[in-house]
């Protein structure tokens, strides 16, 4: 499914939002989105899928999310937990000026945000050290709300307890015309992943020689147009693995794979685990929270 664009509006006073939301809030609503915004996430209270690029994994009370501009990703919060809450917080690169986090003194911030582009998530350690600081944002205006949020991203920029969420990343080009190129890719990989793609078929549609497209494609994303695609078919392999009753030979033909041990072979490579353990992880990483 091609994520939905979704604008965002800073909030009164402020040159980026801070939200909260619970459950009877707009925050259940799981659509796949994008948005230039950066994000971060505190998840007071609540438990459920989290889909950030092609990771679906879980969440729990206490996590922290941080994630890139244009990252695709699905809403966190739901509306079957009674006491679900999280605090949101977003903002533009720029929204300080386009070169802020170019200097010296943001430096360890700018990288963060550069990881980010994958998705990240932050160990119990700097979440229990954050905690306040993140909770206490909404009550904060102007200078202080922004002075806190420096500090939290400055906080998290220091810190090696972090995972990355997500091997999937549309990359953001200089030369506007690579990036109408990468678009293209990644549109037509969106809409035809559960047919056969061939590296000719790529090619052509940004008009390329074969080779011109292999060395384009590995310079842009630092991945192999193949590699790339089975990526792309697995993550919404997990997706259908968790929601549909369905075989597993079934959705390896479903989104793509001609043969079933090929879809095996590298869903455990990608994932780290075969389909049934990946399933069964899942349900009970649910069933703990």
């Amino acid at each position: 499914m091609k994520p939905v664009f979704e604008k965002i509006d800073p909030s009164f006073g402020s040159s980026f939002t801070v939200q909260v939301f619970d459950n009877n809030s707009a925050c259940h609503i799981s659509n796949w989105h994008v948005h230039p915004e950066i994000e971060l996430v505190l998840i007071k209270n609540g438990h459920g899928k989290r889909h950030v690029g092609n990771s679906i994994t879980h969440y729990s009370d206490g996590d922290l999310i941080l994630l890139g501009a244009y990252v695709p990703h699905a809403s966190f919060s739901n509306a079957i937990y009674a006491d679900n809450k999280e605090i949101v917080i977003q903002f533009k690169r720029e929204f300080l000026g386009t070169e802020l986090f170019d200097k010296t003194e943001f430096k360890s911030i700018n990288q963060l945000l550069n990881k980010a582009q994958h998705g990240l998530t932050f160990g119990h350690d700097v979440k229990d050290q954050l905690f306040d600081a993140i909770n206490g944002i909404s009550e904060k205006r102007g200078f202080e709300r922004l002075l806190t949020l420096l500090h939290v991203l400055q906080n998290l920029s220091q810190t090696e307890d972090l995972k990355t969420l997500s091997t999937f990343h549309k990359p953001t080009l200089p030369n506007p015309y690579d990036q109408e190129r990468i678009n293209a890719i990644y549109d037509h990989v969106s809409d035809n992943y559960q047919k056969s793609i061939t590296i000719d078929e790529m090619a052509d549609i940004v008009n390329m020689t074969v080779p011109s497209f292999c060395r384009f494609f590995k310079r842009a994303t630092n991945k192999t147009f193949s590699l790339f695609l089975n990526q792309y078919r697995i993550s919404q392999a997990c997706d259908l693995l968790i929601e549909k009753n369905l075989a597993v030979g079934e959705i390896a033909y479903q989104v793509g794979f001609q043969s079933a041990t090929y879809f095996n072979s590298q869903f455990k490579k990608i994932v780290g685990q075969n389909p049934a353990s990946y399933i069964k992880s899942f349900h009970s990483q649910i069933k703990h929270n």
